[in-house]
C-alpha cells in the first residue's frame, strides 16, 4: 500500500492489506480508505473480504465480509455508506450492489443493476452513485450501459 501526502509531494509506504487481492473496489470514507471484494487470481478465486484502512494510524482493520464473493467490482462512498456495485465471478456477471454502513458495521443489499456488469466505473455525486460502463460478460466484454442509484 502506498500513501501520498499533498503537503510534502511525496509517497510513502504503508502496511499492505490483510488480504492481499486484485480485482478489488476501493473508495474514501470519513477519513478512512475501504477495500471490498476482489480476486486472488481468476474469476474461481473470489473474494468476500472487507478492510478500512486508517492513515493517521497508519494500520488496517478487518470489516465483516460482503454477501456476495466478487472480484471487478466497483466502489463509491454516498450518504456515509460504501457501495460496491457489479462484479464477475465463474456464474457470470453480477448486478449486485451492496452498501456497507461504517457505524453499525453491517452489509446491506440494495437494489440490483438492471444490466449485470465488471470493470464498470462508479462515482458519487449529490449522494447518488452513478455506475458507468462496464462488461456484462465475465472477461473483456464492453457496454454503453449508465445507471444512478440510490444508497438509501
Amino acid at each position: 500500500t502506498f500513501v501520498y501526502v499533498p503537503a510534502r509531494r511525496r509517497w510513502s509506504v504503508a502496511p499492505g492489506l490483510p488480504t492481499p487481492r486484485e480485482h478489488l473496489g476501493v473508495t474514501a470514507l470519513a477519513g478512512r480508505v475501504y477495500a471490498v471484494g476482489g480476486r486472488t487470481a481468476g474469476l474461481d478465486t473470489n473474494l468476500a473480504a472487507a478492510e478500512a484502512f486508517d492513515p493517521v494510524r497508519r494500520r488496517w482493520s478487518r470489516l465483516p465480509p460482503m454477501p456476495t464473493r466478487r472480484g471487478g467490482t466497483a466502489a463509491a462512498s454516498a450518504r456515509g455508506l460504501v457501495v460496491s456495485v457489479g462484479g464477475e465471478g465463474p456464474g457470470g456477471t453480477h448486478a449486485e450492489v451492496e452498501a456497507f454502513d461504517p457505524a453499525r458495521r453491517r452489509w446491506t443489499r440494495l437494489a440490483p443493476l438492471a444490466q449485470p456488469r465488471h470493470g464498470l466505473g462508479v462515482a458519487a455525486v449529490g449522494g447518488a452513485v452513478y455506475a458507468l460502463l462496464g462488461g456484462p460478460r465475465p472477461g473483456l466484454s464492453v457496454s454503453a450501459a449508465a445507471a444512478v442509484l440510490s444508497p438509501r
